[in-house]
């Protein structure tokens, strides 16, 4: 990966929009970035570590802290990079989750986190802008950004740290590194995939052949338990006795079934006459219940012959009901015709009152005709001195401004004295308090360094104790744990014991004269054990007494390897706290003076910048100067403008002096102009309706009229035409024979006499049928006894009961000699399945163990070939280190290292001075630097000559120079910069932060951080 162009906003100490580009620095090969402590060198690795990974360059810092505290509200954070990857140019833009000022109303709302990834091959950085970054590879989703980085470069964030980009204070850390944590750099490295799924396919393959025979054997054993059964022998002995079981079960089973057969005839025979029985009281029943009905259905008959006669005149009555009805229908047509007739004439009246007092309003309707041409002439005055009024609310306006122009400079210039004469007071306190704030610093340094050290001892000192108790504890807990199994133990062996003694007497009871024993097949028994049946259930007792004792032994086992642990851990922090030196002072004590001495710095107030506090007031005194000028002008300015609006004024007043007050405002006099108008045209129109409203009421009064005769006429025909019909409808009575009392009371029996007619009929054939049935029935049952058929049912049911039990058992005993007998072939052909599996799967067992790391080097084949890869990077580390320490020290691997866990990936350091290999941990602070960055610069080699897809065009190399000696010009820093120019020559460029004064002369080539008050900036160095 080679940098082109690095943009940032708002990022770090960058408050503003900062544009880094590499170009000409990376085409010098070895380039710089230089700056005060604290300027913001080392941000500029953050920001491209962030733009390519979402991540700062330290792991330890959180995101939302990148964002500038110099920056404004309004500005964004934001990083883009533009960089080239195997000849193709790619820009990825980031922006980090952050607070934002919303569009709307007030406060902050957040916007998410967004990265932005183009592939921008074929431009030129200057042709990458805003609007022109290339084709969009992923966007918005930050996932998909972050995967297409990675597969773009071929390694993550911590490989970058590693190998591309060495942040401050992490030099040592792949140097340092344990086995596993440089395994798992190494590994996303190199490719050793291969390796690791060889490894991951053998250990499944191993694992799943074991764990099926394991699995398969227990569920053998869970087979036979769940049946109750400890062994394959007690189930052939299970098998015997349930053979003989089923047996007796069949024999009880035919003597039930015989005994419910009896039952069941005897109680269907007494059913048969309790049948007859009962048909002849029913038809008993039905005979009385006819006979009961007997007079009501005389009564029915009489009605039916009376309802015949009155069903003849039903038309008769309907007529005269029709001709009262039309009676009621004319009286109440003649009634509306009436009140119509009197409501129209009152219409009439109240219509010609009406006309009479519009034609009397004939002077308002002139009044409001010439009020309204008096409003069209004060029209024309108004839009006369429009244009004036215009130029009066300008001068108003233009006096108001100036009004508050001159205010707000007195006030700024108010503001500017006072903050003038506070600045000189402050600045009196300022040089008082500096001299001693630098002493109370160099104490407070100190003190932190002695607190950094007694703390440390703490923390150890509080280890070892916590440890200590731990193991106590541990010991407490193992030997309680030994005593529970041994209790265990001790009770496995006497359930032991006696579930011998019980499955000896089950079979002895078993045993018959002549026949083969089931274990040893004699036909003799000369002394068959004997004993008692409390021995039942013991089976179930060494089961769980064994299950006892094996978690007891279990949990022995894994409390021995805790204490173990633990006491390897104490030994680890004993030794550790004897390396300490004892403070001379408690934590507590240099936390209180350290308190102390802060509360003296917060006292003295935050530390001021003296020169530019004297500039500002300078700076001050000039604005005062200045402002008070400007506020004189802006006042000579005001008394203008308001002698202009007060001209204007006056002008605007004299030309509406015509016009009442009121209506001065266009507005309010179109109001009353329209107001008038419609008034006017109301009262013509109230006019017209009212002449019209007398005539049309008239004409409807006169209709009415005719209405109220019509009806009283059509009245007098419907009443003789009643009359007619009630004469002759009282004829029809008398001829027969019926009053018109009894016609109303029959007229319900009128409707009903068809059916009524056919009830009586049917009685009477029901009731000749049922004294035929009685008399039959009751001939039936004269010679039957009727028997007891609830003892019966009862004697049925209990015999039933018998037999479904016995069944039951019967089944129950053939279905478990079928299910012992299968299970037992089940067994045999597992078993020996199971045996020749363990067999053959073990040579797949041994081999999986072995790549796996089970084996004397405790070595799996993932890290072995990582191994060979780390080889090649130890070489070409060396290669580097030789020359930079006058080829004192040399890098090997150290495979026999110490400790149980992975080996393989250790490193140590051979001095040629000496003859000896050492631990890295024993080299200075600057051998240390060199060691770790040889070992960053050969891996960079092996990594970019193994892979076809990782490009290490660039590495940057934070910090770690101070620590190397400059003497004579030939110190090793003299060394490393040769070792580095020696690099850049191969076509790699490094770019380096450091202070020293040296590198700053040897390496001009780069940039300058230049760090301000408001934040930093970056400037291009000379380029050689």
């Amino acid at each position: 990966m080679k940098p082109v162009r690095l943009t940032i906003q708002a990022f770090g100490p960058y408050p503003e929009r900062e544009v880094i580009d590499f170009r000409d620095a990376v085409e010098a090969g070895l380039f710089g970035i230089y700056g005060q402590t604290g300027s913001g060198k080392s941000t500029i690795f953050s920001a491209m570590t962030f733009a390519l990974f979402g991540e700062p360059a330290k792991t330890e810092q959180e995101t939302p802290s990148l964002r500038s505290d110099h920056a404004a509200p309004t500005v964004a954070t934001e990083v883009e990079l533009v960089f080239d990857v195997s000849g193709k140019r790619f820009v990825i833009v980031r922006r980090p989750d952050q607070m934002r000022p919303k569009q709307r109303g007030d406060g902050e709302t957040r916007s998410p986190h967004e990265a932005f990834l183009f592939d921008a091959t074929g431009l030129a950085p200057d042709e990458i802008n805003e609007d022109q970054r290339g084709k969009v590879i992923a966007e918005k989703k930050v996932r998909d950004v972050d995967l297409a980085v990675s597969e773009l470069l071929g390694y993550g964030p911590e490989q970058f740290r590693q190998i591309v980009l060495l942040p401050q204070g992490r030099f040592e850390t792949f140097l340092s590194a344990k086995t596993k944590e440089r395994l798992d750099i190494l590994r996303d490295l190199f490719d050793v995939s291969l390796y690791q799924s060889l490894m991951v396919d053998l250990k499944a393959k191993a694992e799943t052949a074991e764990r099926s025979v394991r699995e398969e054997r227990e569920l053998c054993a869970r087979q036979l338990s769940s049946e109750g059964f400890e062994s394959t022998d007690a189930l052939i002995a299970g098998i015997v006795g349930a053979v003989a079981e089923r047996a007796q079960r069949l024999e009880t089973e035919k003597v039930a079934r015989a005994t419910f057969a009896s039952a069941q005839t005897t109680l269907r025979d007494a059913e048969a006459i309790e049948a007859k029985f009962k048909i002849a009281e029913e038809s008993q029943k039905i005979l009385t219940e006819l006979q009961a009905h007997k007079s009501g259905m005389d009564a029915l008959a009489e009605r039916v012959v009376k309802a015949e006669r009155a069903r003849s005149m039903i038309d008769t009555e309907r007529h005269v009901e029709q001709t009262r009805s039309e009676v009621r229908d004319a009286e109440k047509k003649l009634a509306e015709t009436q009140v119509s007739a009197v409501r129209a004439e009152e219409e009439a009246k109240s219509a010609a009152e009406a006309l009479n007092n519009e034609s009397s309003r004939a002077d308002d309707i002139e009044r409001l005709r010439r009020k309204l041409d008096e409003f069209e002439r004060f029209k024309l005055v108004l839009d006369k001195a429009a244009g004036g009024k215009e130029k009066v609310e300008a001068a108003k306006a233009a006096e108001r401004q100036a009004n508050h122009n001159l205010n707000v400079a007195q006030q700024e210039l108010t503001d500017l004295q006072g903050l003038h004469r506070e600045k000189a007071e402050a600045l009196k306190v300022f040089r008082q308090s500096e001299g001693r704030r630098k002493d109370i610093t160099t104490h407070f340094q100190i003190l932190t360094s002695s607190l950094i050290m007694a703390k440390t001892y703490e923390k150890a000192e509080n280890e070892v104790l916590t440890a200590q108790v731990a193991v106590q504890k541990q010991t407490s807990k193992c030997e309680a744990a030994i005593r529970l199994t041994d209790d265990a133990r001790s009770r496995f062996e006497e359930a032991e014991r006696s579930l011998s003694e019980a499955q000896a007497l089950h079979l002895a009871s078993k045993l018959e004269a002549g026949e083969p024993c089931p274990v040893c097949g004699a036909t003799e028994h000369p002394a068959p054990t004997t004993g008692a049946t409390e021995h039942a259930g013991l089976d179930q007792a060494f089961r769980e007494a064994k299950a006892a004792w094996e978690r007891a032994d279990k949990a022995t086992r894994a409390a021995a390897e805790t204490l173990a642990e633990m006491r390897g851990t104490l030994g680890e922090r004993q030794e550790r706290l004897t390396s300490l030196d004892r403070p001379d002072e408690s934590v507590t004590t240099l936390k209180d003076r350290l308190d102390n001495q802060q509360k003296v710095v917060d006292d003295l107030g935050p530390e001021a910048d003296i020169n530019l506090a004297e500039v500002e007031i300078e700076q001050l005194g000039e604005n005062i100067a200045a402002l008070q000028t400007n506020c004189d002008a802006l006042r000579d300015a005001f008394y203008e403008r308001r002698r202009e609006m007060t001209a204007e004024t006056t002008r605007f007043e004299e030309m509406l002096s015509t016009v009442p007050g009121n209506l001065r405002d266009p507005d309010a006099l179109a109001a009353a102009r329209s107001r008038d108008l419609q008034a006017l045209s109301d009262q013509r129109a109230a006019k017209a309706a009212a002449e019209k409203a007398a005539v049309d009421t008239r004409e409807v009064a006169l209709a009415a009229q005719k209405d109220q005769q019509a009806a009283d006429s059509v009245l007098l025909d419907c009443r003789n035409r009643y009359r007619k019909e009630v004469e002759a409808f009282q004829l029809r009575l008398g001829q027969a024979g019926i009053s018109e009392n009894d016609f109303h009371t029959l007229k319900p029996a009128v409707e009903t006499v068809d059916v009524d007619r056919e009830k009586v009929d049917e009685y009477q054939r029901r009731l000749e049928n049922g004294k035929e049935a009685a008399i039959a029935a009751a001939a039936v049952i004269e010679a039957l006894v009727r028997a007891d058929l609830q003892l019966l049912e009862a004697m049925q049911h209990e015999t039933e009961e018998r037999l479904t039990k016995a069944t039951e058992g019967r089944v129950g005993a053939a279905t478990r000699v079928d299910h012992l007998e299968k299970l037992q072939e089940s067994l045999a052909k597992t078993l020996q399945r199971l045996g020749e599996e363990e067999a053959a799967s073990g040579p797949l067992r041994k081999l999986a163990a072995l790549v796996n790391g089970d084996n004397q080097q405790k070595l799996d084949l993932e890290t072995f070939a990582i191994g060979a890869m780390f080889d090649q990077v130890l070489e070409a580390a060396n290669l580097r280190l030789g020359p930079m320490t006058a080829s004192r020290y040399r890098l090997e691997r150290d495979i026999e290292n110490a400790g149980r866990g992975r080996r393989g990936l250790g490193i140590h350091v051979f001095d040629n001075f000496t003859g000896k290999a050492r631990s890295t941990t024993t080299l200075s602070g600057g051998e240390t630097f060199i060691a770790a960055l040889a070992l960053a610069l050969g891996l960079a080699d092996v990594v970019e000559s193994s892979s076809g897809k990782v490009r290490l065009d660039t590495i940057f190399i934070d910090e770690g120079f101070g620590s190397l000696d400059t003497e004579s010009g030939s110190g090793t820093l003299d060394q490393v910069l040769q070792a580095l120019s020696s690099l850049v020559s191969q076509n790699r460029a490094v770019g380096l932060i450091s202070h020293v004064p040296l590198v700053q002369e040897v390496i001009p080539n780069g940039f300058y951080v230049r760090k301000h008050h408001t934040g930093s900036s970056v400037e291009v160095r000379r380029i050689a």
